[in-house]
């Protein structure tokens, strides 16, 4: 074979070798074989038909070949006839590799490079099913090695937590167990976060999962090696603590409510949150789930009680909590039943003793069976989100309730109490727009109350919200003020207008020296604010003359004047400092 033969040969190798499938590369041999000899029709052979075929119509090519094609003339429509040489390669054979040229057939030296180029492609075929053959089977190892994985993996997030690193429920119940079996006392507290929906919700899942980290990091630092913690789910943890009685745990409770109390470091901003805790305690023979139910049931207890309280567990406490779900269905459907209804509180200038404003607060009437106490329902209402359509019958109610009373008491104000659902509600300041306009009330005579904890669980959020608010017209009050941590920075850009005081602060019938100090203070900052201050629970003479020499510009409470039923709201305007049949 002469020199270019051997250049054409070597080339035709490295390109029918490039492929990794067999097809791509009869494509490019018959391809090749067709321009290195120049032929009109190139074609690939097997199983007795045709693979790929360049330069004519397959179905004519297979029509005109003989069976078992051999050199020779053959007649293919449009071209005439041309000359056939054939190379067949493999033990088989397993193809043939076909040219068909116009005019002279192939040269000697012609055929001997078309049936090198034949075993070239059979060698090259040969090869990519070997490494086809090979890639299945690594694939197929790998796919396996990745299934065990993902399974060694997925039994390992059933037993801890992937964004924590914190025991699952699971593991954490195996552990139980296996202190439980040991003897002695074992302790569980079961934590659930305050307003941690309320970042969740304004700030993002990304940055709800980085608090959940940050605050997994604060119960490891507070229990050290004297107990495990796990993450249960959601923004519900818990800790075990082996060889711990109910004494022994209480301090740790209280620990962790302490570090969870200061501020996260969340986006770029300061976040506030709190934890509720639930405490029970057992020994050999109780059965873990029932222990975790236990301290489960202690925790609601304490949610009940308020934001950052410790419960131990009663056995009562099933019952409340069989109740209390009882309660929940109810409360789904007393909206619809209209079982809802408006008191009103006056709130009384301490300089003159005349009501001013009013405040609505809710009540509910279970059909035979009397008032629930908001204490009872709101927080529940709260956790199942129908707060957010109570606090919209509840502004609707009041504003048309307000704007009756205005024909005659024209100065009267209207102060509305506002969850933390209902301010990171998107709709929500266009509903208090909405019943605005169509009550007919100016935007100045209502006043929204919000509590001081949920304006401090994310005070940047709370600010543009509010400010939103604001744009409207409407007054803000900041409410329960001294409960919720504020700081001295946030609470200067809160675009509000007035401080409640919170009524722990005056809990005593005749205030302490000590009382009086801290009201003081909070009116001072106020007065430099430039905002009123309204005290709450004034239930004593000598906490409303107090009180009035401190300079608190309004008061609430019963020895003022007790929450009011609407037909008797207009007496209570006409006659400062009476007292009045209550609601």
């Amino acid at each position: 074979m002469n020199h270019w033969s051997t250049h054409q040969l070597t080339e035709f190798f490295a390109a029918v070798c490039e492929p990794r499938d067999e097809q791509a590369a009869i494509t490019v041999a018959v391809e090749r074989a067709a321009e290195v000899l120049e032929a009109e029709v190139a074609a690939m052979l097997s199983g007795g038909g045709v693979d790929v075929v360049r330069g004519v119509d397959r179905d004519l090519l297979e029509g005109a070949l003989p069976d078992g094609p051999s050199p020779g003339v053959l007649a293919l429509p449009g071209l005439g006839e041309v000359h056939l040489s054939v190379a067949r390669f493999g033990s088989e054979p397993r193809g043939t590799l076909l040219v068909a040229r116009a005019g002279e057939p192939l040269a000697p030296e012609e055929r001997q490079l078309l049936q090198a180029m034949g075993q070239t492609l059979g060698l090259a075929l040969h090869n990519i099913a070997l490494l086809t053959a090979e890639r299945r089977l690594r694939e197929e190892r790998e796919r396996e090695a990745a299934e065990r994985l993902a399974l060694v993996e997925s039994l390992r997030e059933a037993r801890h937590d992937s964004l924590t690193g914190l025991p699952t429920r699971v593991l954490f119940l195996e552990i139980l167990g296996e202190k439980l079996d040991a003897g002695g006392p074992v302790s569980v507290l079961f934590i659930d976060l305050d307003r941690f929906k309320a970042v969740n919700d304004s700030l993002g899942h990304r940055a709800g999962d980085d608090l959940l980290g940050h605050v997994a990091g604060r119960i490891r630092d507070c229990l050290g090696s004297a107990g495990t913690g796990a993450r249960l789910g959601g923004d519900e943890f818990a800790v075990l603590l082996g060889g711990s009685t109910t004494e022994n745990a209480v301090p740790v409770a209280w620990r962790i409510i302490e570090a969870l109390r200061r501020p996260f470091r969340i986006a770029g901003r300061d976040v506030f949150i709190g934890a509720s805790i639930g405490i029970a305690t057992g020994a050999a023979g109780t059965d873990p789930g029932d222990l975790l139910g236990n301290a489960d049931v202690a925790m609601y207890r304490a949610k009940k009680d308020g934001p950052g309280k410790v419960i131990l567990f009663e056995p009562r406490m099933h019952a409340d909590a069989l109740a209390r779900l009882t309660l929940g269905g109810e409360l789904r459907r007393a909206l619809e039943l209209d079982e809802f209804r408006l008191l009103y509180q006056p709130l009384i200038c301490l300089e003159t003793g005349a009501a001013t404003g009013v405040e609505a607060l809710v009540r509910w009437s279970r059909p035979g069976r009397g008032y629930v106490r908001p204490a009872e329902f709101l927080p529940l209402a709260e956790e199942n989100g129908l707060i957010t359509d109570i606090g919209r019958w509840v502004l609707r109610a009041a504003g048309e309730q307000a704007a009756r009373w205005r024909r005659t008491i024209p100065e009267m104000t209207l102060n509305v109490n506002v969850s933390g659902r209902q301010l990171t509600d998107p709709r929500f300041t266009g509903d208090v727009e909405r019943t605005l306009a169509e009550c007919g009330l100016p935007p100045a005579a209502v006043t929204l109350e919000l509590t001081e904890s949920v304006l401090m669980s994310d005070p940047r959020t709370a600010i543009a919200c509010l400010g939103d608010l604001r744009d409207l017209g409407v007054g803000l009050a900041v409410d329960d003020f001294g409960t919720g941590y504020s700081s001295l920075s946030y609470l200067q850009r809160l675009p509000v207008d007035e401080l409640k005081i919170d009524r722990t602060f005056i809990s005593r019938a005749e205030p302490t020296v000590a009382d009086l100090a801290v009201i003081r203070t909070v009116v001072e900052l106020a007065r430099t604010l430039k905002l009123r201050t309204v005290v709450e629970g004034v239930e004593t003479e000598e906490q409303h003359r107090a009180m009035r020499e401190l300079g608190c510009d309004y008061g609430q409470g019963y020895h003022l004047c007790r929450p009011l039923e609407p037909e008797n709201i207009p007496a209570a305007f006409a006659n400062p400092l009476a007292t009045y049949p209550g609601g």
